[in-house]
């Protein structure tokens, strides 16, 4: 049973557009959006792994989506909900870069990782509103699908019901 009030909607605006039943709509929407995900995940491993060997990134992407790509890897590395002091951050970085504060603002940049004054740090509460910003049409697809569960604690599964 479908209980995001959006997802229903598009059903029906699909059922409307596809002369479909409301069953029917709905698995033909869920197949896509299956298959949306599946594309998306692999454009995300194949930029990730030109760019890091051995666990190490080995060059940092100068363009905005490759770049964001690169990003997206490194927030796997923080845990949502979690603080964190600029050391612990500087620390989790630099296993993979030496210029770890260029990561760092990099990420807070992009609207990844949150800091205030304090120089405590944490991952945004929900996903960056691209709309406002240069990246809005660079932004990898990965970035729509999986951050917002990432983000809520719900890594590696896709509530494909969400829409």
């Amino acid at each position: 049973m479908t209980s995001s009030r959006s997802f229903k909607t598009l059903v029906r605006q699909h059922m409307a557009e596809s002369g479909l039943n409301y069953t029917a709509a709905r698995a033909q929407l869920l197949k896509e959006r299956t298959r949306q995900v599946q594309v998306a995940e692999a454009e995300h491993r194949t930029v990730v792994s030109r760019f890091f060997k051995d666990a190490a990134l080995t060059a940092f992407p100068a363009k905005r989506k490759a770049r964001a790509h690169v990003l997206l890897y490194l927030v796997n590395y923080f845990e949502p909900g979690r603080t964190y002091t600029e050391k612990q951050v500087n620390e989790i970085l630099s296993a993979f870069w030496s210029d770890f504060a260029y990561l760092r603002r990099e990420l807070v940049d992009y609207g990844y990782l949150k800091r205030d004054k304090t120089g405590t740090y944490w991952l945004a509460d929900i996903a960056p509103d691209r709309w406002e910003t240069v990246l809005h049409a660079e932004a990898p697809e990965w970035e729509a699908i999986w951050l917002p569960a990432y983000l809520k604690g719900d890594a590696g599964h896709f509530n494909l019901d969400a829409g």
